[in-house]
């Protein structure tokens, strides 16, 4: 059977909280002077402004094309892709494909479907596709890729990359802008991944540490990799309402968004760690997947309080697709599981632990260890980010064969950095202050270790310079700092028009 009805949206960059007449006619001529009338044949067109994330203020134009078989719209789609002016005049984000679903739009307006000799009819204004388009280049010869981190406390990464792109657009109009998201991981991971790719929310019932029916949300990449927050179904900052007891805190919940995330279909699974207000090992996440700990008698363990009983782990129960997918632990610490370092010692008291309380975790999480261990065939409960979010690491690596990450690195594994940079001339990044710590593990010294790897240059922009930035300095070939004046937005906007002429000499 033939499904017809695919849609194909392609939003371009207005930076402006409307869109008017001139920026509608430059996005309509360059579309139609780059695209055959055999490429969009048959397709309805339509246009509107449309908000990415229902909390913005502003939205973005976008061009949607309807009622195409798959495989002209994925041709459609790599073929607008790889179109260099078209590239440089999307917003900053890829272009998405959605099927048959027109969401949070304004002001619609329809052009009318493509006839055969590459003409609109029955819509608002005529388009004429040539059979011939204007030759153009294509979008890998002149690519930047733009990373910034977040300015901490003055302008968060989105909007960073966004003025960026106005004060490079200007500059370098024929270039391609990619943004990838640049964050250092734990809390707040799904908004940097957002910020940069194009991902879906799932929003799933899940148990919180307590045991209340909250709301959770996930992100989907890709159509493959799931983006799970621990934090979110089972953070401290749910327990609010409640005195804190980690003997009971459990992280069941941030099993059922896993559980719902590869229900879904999706195959990589990142789990971001930190800021639980659990210390139960990950028992109650594993349990939620299939996994029982019983005790010498058969019983099944649901319990931190309960951890120095568990004799055995039993993962028989846990389902194909819990057992096909490929676990990834995000975390920023590399605590082991035990310990005066470990997930007990370091992380319990933030958690309601008391000196009793600790010893009987500690010993609960001593009797699990053992059996991890034995359950990985090595001494995983050692490994770095095994005591994060009280112990989940350890669980995810043991039983699930998780591979553990950093926060920063496991971003740009998710936005695909590496095979962007295969085709960019330069890499802009950046963060508030540059210091000695900007090599340390930290998102702007990760995007440099990566781009020299591949061989491309970087540009640093950034709020002020700290002690040691002589470090990173020496890996860029510019570094701008938007540390004059008083209003940061004006700042900034000063620093990237500077880098922008400074690339414009460069390239």
């Amino acid at each position: 059977m033939d499904i017809l009805k695919f849609a194909l949206g392609i939003r371009f960059d207005s930076l402006k909280d409307s869109v008017g007449e001139d920026f509608k006619e430059l996005v309509l001529s360059e579309l139609t002077s780059s695209l055959s009338a055999k490429d969009v044949e048959g397709l309805h067109i339509l246009g509107g402004v449309n908000k990415i994330d229902p909390r913005d203020s502003e939205g973005v134009y976008t061009v949607v094309f309807m009622n195409g078989k798959l495989g002209k719209m994925r041709r459609l789609y790599s073929k607008i892709d790889g179109d260099g002016k078209l590239h440089s005049l999307l917003e900053a984000r890829d272009p998405y494909v959605q099927n048959n679903v027109i969401r949070a739009f304004t002001d619609m307006e329809y052009f009318g479907a493509v006839s055969k000799n590459g003409r609109t009819e029955g819509g608002s204004r005529e388009l004429v596709f040539l059979e011939k388009p204007v030759e153009r280049i294509a979008y890998y010869e002149n690519t930047i890729i733009l990373a910034p981190n977040s300015f901490k406390g003055t302008v968060p990464a989105k909007e960073a990359v966004r003025r960026l792109s106005a004060a490079l657009r200007k500059k370098l109009p024929e270039t391609a802008l990619v943004p990838v998201p640049a964050a250092d991981g734990g809390d707040g991971t799904l908004e940097a991944i957002e910020s940069g790719i194009i991902t879906q929310r799932r929003t799933v019932a899940v148990t919180a540490p307590y045991g209340d029916s909250i709301k959770a949300d996930y992100l989907v990449a890709d159509g493959t990799k799931a983006i799970i927050e621990s934090a979110l179904a089972s953070g401290l900052a749910l327990c609010a309402d409640y005195e804190l007891d980690p003997l009971k805190a459990s992280s069941f919940g941030t099993g059922e968004l896993i559980l719902r995330a590869v229900n879904e279909g999706l195959k990589d699974i990142y789990v971001c760690l930190g800021g639980s207000a659990t210390n139960d090992c990950g028992i109650g996440m594993a349990r939620a997947l299939g996994v029982r700990f019983l005790d010498a008698d058969g019983n099944e363990i649901s319990e931190a309080g309960e951890m120095d009983r568990i004799a055995f782990i039993d993962a028989e129960n846990v389902g194909k697709l819990v057992r096909e997918a490929r676990f990834t632990a995000v975390c920023d610490v590399s605590n082991p599981l035990t310990g005066v370092n470990g997930a007990t010692y370091t992380f319990g008291p933030q958690k309601g632990a008391a000196a009793e309380t600790l010893l009987k975790l500690e010993n609960g999480m001593l009797n699990i260890e053992k059996l991890l261990n034995d359950h990985a065939g090595r001494n995983v409960c050692s490994e770095p980010g095994a005591g994060a979010a009280g112990g989940m690491g350890a669980m995810l690596m043991a039983v699930f064969g998780a591979r553990y990450m950093c926060g920063s690195e496991a971003i740009l594994d998710v936005a695909d950095f590496d095979r962007k940079l295969r085709h960019a001339v330069l890499v802009v990044t950046g963060e508030g202050r540059i210091d000695s710590t900007s090599m340390q593990g930290k998102a702007v010294g990760e995007i440099i270790k990566h781009a020299e790897k591949a061989g491309v240059p970087v540009a640093l922009i950034a709020g002020c310079r700290g002690e040691g930035a002589e470090e990173p300095e020496k890996h860029a070939v510019f570094t701008e700092y938007a540390d004059e004046g008083e209003d940061v937005l004006s700042r900034f906007d000063r620093a990237a028009e500077k880098l922008a002429d400074d690339i414009y000499i460069w390239i």
